[in-house]
């Protein structure tokens, strides 16, 4: 008999399953993720499908009222707000670069998903003809952005993606799911409104697309721009706090679902709409990149779903060939030919006009990556709802015999969850299939040197220029130094004053004066007073104070600047193998930029990019011996990196002085810098930049 003060109840088993399996997962998250390769869907599906109502029985969503109206509400959240958080996460103007790029994977690539797709339903499932086919495969037709955040998301997974595919991918995922709408409404519409062809294009084309979709689109891009000047007005006058400030964008999310859906208007095309216009000066996304807020939340919603998806998947569905016309081979079949034949054939056709992507071995990913998940759940109800009851509502229960597209309503949430399942297996283990079928090499090479400051001395006026001779060194310098101060001499000659030669040349080290080492050897004034006396007179302990030390003036970048050697500032070449754990590079200081480039080796072929993953160059490396590569890949990316910062300084100064020529530029700044006009115009770059 059980103790009487135990209170055993449907909601509190889910509470102490929920918990208890989140927190199992998260403590050996990182192997299961990290080395098993299994993402958090998956193991989240298990967990459900476990204590569901086919196995322990314990979860069972079925006596909670009416299943399609909670699953419908849970999916528009955790679709919404990931739509959203992709919106934010893209970098800077990412869709006004490479608005074609998302055009042709949301267009053509989808519009051909769509058709292949119901072909394969009409052909493998007999009761449903071929309009009954097409609504089925528009709920299959996006790409989900909630399984596609595991693999081109942020995290270990997706350092082993090229970051311009990552993004593409990740842009298309948050775009597609609103994109949808037009796929599901225009069957719904040829469903509801055959034969009359007016009426299907008023509805379709006047409802759906004008206000559905691109007035829904111009809405969520204003209330983003208008939360965007908000939230930046409120941190300048500190009105927020860090904490609302880092969750300020999950609100925003939830406020675009509710007025999306009272509005009539396709909510997930808000939602992403909404995080472009919100982040797309990428000052959110720079303020919150080391707080991973969105991170956290997006993993507690998606462990959620996927454990509530396990509890709902209708099992006896799946083999009812007597009164659906289904079996368990079918839907195996049409799993199989979805995952190759959706994508796959048109984002090879269309590789050479797509032109984020480089190689065909990224065509052949982006064409397999496509997962099916909560976006197809979520439009597999709502278009039961609108066969059913004409509206965004479902009933609770099927409707009788005899009604109108009652073959479909029974047929599209039976199909739908299989590919769902089909997905998860298959796209959660997509990273461990791309790493085991394509070694990827990952360099990022950096090149930091020390801006110029022009609104006047910063934390630099503290430091002095440690020079490679000292006046003090000279005075007390050893018989057995007189190499090194020939050296020294020669170095001396070759750089003006106040300039460090690059790093690595000889005798370039930090001497310490030897008064301070040796006090015996010092004068007889103390060490403290002729410190004193040396700082007083601009002079630290590694000789005088340059000027450009103090206030550095602003440089004009040209390629001989960035190449040249004699350069007083320092490239520092920092290679970074992202496959192991350590990292040896070191923060930069303050005002100092770090143009990175990652190279990817893509088969025969090798990718150079940026820090923002822009393309800067893909080159044939067939043949190639591998240490010679490599040399010849870290040459490449080095030039490219510097040809595309020259472009840039460039193009600064000539916005920032139209007037002059490079010529004038070159006078004005060497009279700021103190030195000879006639000096600086024939060595233009060596002298007066410092």
């Amino acid at each position: 008999m059980a103790w009487e003060h135990l209170d055993v109840n449907r909601p509190h088993l889910v509470y102490i399953i929920l918990g208890g399996f989140t927190s199992l997962f998260m403590l050996c998250s990182s192997v299961i993720k990290e080395r098993l390769y299994i993402g958090e869907a998956t193991v989240a599906t298990i967990c459900g499908i476990i204590f569901g109502p086919h196995a322990a029985n314990l979860i069972d969503p079925g006596t909670w009222g009416n299943t399609d109206q909670i699953t419908l509400e849970f999916s528009r959240i955790v679709l919404v707000v990931q739509c959203f958080a992709v919106g934010v996460e893209l970098p800077k103007s990412y869709m006004e670069r490479h608005w074609r790029s998302v055009t042709f994977l949301l267009i053509p690539v989808m519009t051909f998903g769509w058709l292949i797709t119901s072909l394969f339903i009409w052909w493998m499932v007999p009761t449903l003809n071929w309009l009954d086919s097409l609504c089925v495969a528009a709920c299959v037709t996006a790409t989900d952005p909630v399984l596609a955040s595991s693999v081109v998301g942020k995290g270990k997974f997706a350092k082993r993606v090229p970051k311009h595919l990552r993004d593409l991918l990740s842009a298309e995922s948050g775009c597609n799911d609103g994109m949808a709408f037009p796929f599901i409404y225009l069957a719904v519409y040829l469903l509801r409104y055959r034969p009359d062809s007016n009426k299907v294009a008023l509805h379709w084309f006047c409802y759906t697309i004008l206000y559905e979709c691109i007035f829904g689109a111009i809405y969520g891009v204003c209330v983003g721009y208008a939360a965007r000047r908000a939230i930046r007005l409120a941190h300048e006058k500190e009105l927020i706090d860090r904490e609302s400030f880092l969750v300020f964008y999950f609100v925003l999310a939830l406020f675009c679902a509710g007025s999306g859906s009272i509005l009539g208007m396709d909510d997930l095309l808000i939602g992403f709409a909404c995080g472009v216009g919100f982040s797309n000066d990428g000052w959110f996304l720079e303020k919150t990149e080391e707080a991973h807020v969105s991170n956290v939340i997006d993993l507690l919603i998606n462990l959620a779903f996927f454990v509530y998806f396990g509890t709902i998947i209708p099992w006896a569905q799946y083999n009812q060939m007597d009164l659906l016309g289904l079996s368990a081979w079918r839907l195996v079949v049409i799993g199989i030919l979805v995952l190759f034949f959706r994508r796959i054939p048109i984002m090879l056709a269309l590789k050479p006009i797509i032109p984020d992507i480089k190689t065909w071995r990224e065509a052949l990913f982006a064409g397999h990556f496509g997962p099916i998940g909560v976006g197809a759940l979520f439009v597999a109800i709502l278009a039961r709802a609108e066969l059913e009851t004409e509206s965004t509502t479902p009933l609770a229960e099927l409707p009788p015999e005899g009604f109108e597209h009652l073959n479909v309503i029974e047929l599209i949430w039976p199909i739908t969850t299989f590919l769902v399942i089909v997905s998860i297996i298959v796209h959660g283990s997509s990273i461990a299939v791309f790493t085991l079928g394509k070694h990827i090499n990952t360099l990022t090479l950096t090149m930091s040197y020390t801006q110029a400051n022009e609104e006047g001395p910063t934390w630099m006026d503290r430091l002095p220029r440690i020079q490679s001779r000292s006046k003090s060194s000279m005075s007390m310098r050893r018989p057995d130094d007189t190499d090194n101060s020939s050296i020294d001499e020669k170095d001396d000659l070759r750089y003006p004053p106040g300039a460090l030669p690059p790093i690595g040349m000889p005798g370039n080290f930090l001497r310490r004066q030897r008064e301070e080492d040796n006090p015996s050897r010092s004068s007889s004034r103390g060490p403290q007073a002729r410190r004193r006396k040396n700082w007083d007179s601009g002079r630290g302990p590694g000789g005088p104070i340059s000027q450009s030390a103090i206030t550095p003036q602003a440089r004009n970048r040209d390629h001989s600047d960035v190449l040249d050697s004699s350069r007083s500032d320092s490239d520092t070449l920092a290679i970074k193998n992202d496959e192991s754990p350590e990292s040896n590079s070191e923060k930069p200081p303050p005002g100092s930029q770090e143009p990175e480039a990652e190279i990817y080796q893509e088969g025969n072929e090798t990718v150079y990019e940026d820090e923002e993953g822009n393309v800067l160059e893909v080159e044939d490396s067939h043949g190639a011996e591998e240490p010679e590569r490599q040399q010849h890949e870290l040459e490449e990316a080095k030039k490219l990196v510097a040809e595309k910062d020259v472009h840039e300084g460039v193009s600064r100064t000539e916005h920032e002085h139209p007037e002059e020529d490079m010529g004038e530029k070159v006078v004005k700044e060497a009279k700021q810098a103190g030195h000879d006009v006639k000096d600086a115009t024939e060595h233009p770059g060596k002298h007066w930049r410092h």
